[in-house]
């Protein structure tokens, strides 16, 4: 081979290695934005249920100091909410453990809701509370 036929030969290979390399900076780039916007909802879904939960924890001990009927039962409820929001704070969460998060935040929200309604007709006055 000439030596005019390395000196190309070896131009190619650096343009070639100098776009690779750029190439990977740039997916790098891209992976590290996409991966900080995925961890961002995370936290911020994170955030959420801890809120959703503490106002349903709220609200377990307002019917418990208003109605002493079926006691058990709502402190069963209470203590099912206060494990779960304590399990989610020390969690690392990804996309399918904030589904199953929000599946049993949603399932203590119903209990919630029944139990107020059942306490409600017991009373003449005074409104459900509706605020989680």
């Amino acid at each position: 081979m000439s030596r005019a036929t390395k000196d190309t030969i070896q131009k190619i290979l650096l343009i070639a290695l100098g776009a690779m390399t750029v190439s990977m900076v740039l997916i790098s780039v891209f992976n590290y934005k996409d991966n900080r916007q995925k961890n961002d909802y995370l936290e911020h879904e994170k955030v959420l249920v801890e809120e959703e939960l503490t106002v349903i924890i709220k609200s377990y001990s307002h019917i418990a100091n208003h109605h002493t009927l079926n006691a058990d039962e709502i402190n069963v409820e209470k203590e099912k909410a206060e494990k779960l929001l304590d399990n989610l704070k020390s969690t690392v969460l990804d996309y399918e453990s904030i589904i199953e998060y929000r599946r049993k935040m949603l399932e203590l929200r119903k209990n919630n809701h029944r139990l107020q309604e059942t306490f409600h007709k017991g009373m003449s006055a005074g409104a459900i509370n509706t605020t989680y």
